[in-house]
């Protein structure tokens, strides 16, 4: 159980990863080429970064042929720090 909470904590440990939330946060859904737009960086590294967040359940993804939007997931967000908390006190 202590690796489930690991690996979810480590997604939040690059600069880039954070800075893609606070995006979110600040925008709401925006697409891959938007990410990276503002980032300056390249639409593959905002890619591989939404994908490591997606699979910890922070970010989520709606298709609009043919663009992805990407979301905060703040329902899982909240569950997962509320599940880290309640590990904490066991």
């Amino acid at each position: 159980m202590p690796e489930k909470h690991a690996y979810f904590f480590k997604s939040f440990a690059h600069e880039s990863r954070n800075e893609i939330l606070h995006l979110l946060g600040q925008n709401g859904e925006m697409t891959v080429d938007e990410i990276a737009e503002k980032m300056e960086i390249q639409p593959s590294t905002v890619s591989r970064h939404l994908g490591i967040l997606k699979m910890q359940g922070v970010v989520g993804m709606r298709v609009e042929a043919p663009s992805h939007y990407y979301s905060l997931d703040q329902e899982t967000i909240q569950k997962r720090f509320k599940d880290f908390l309640d590990f904490l006190m066991i």
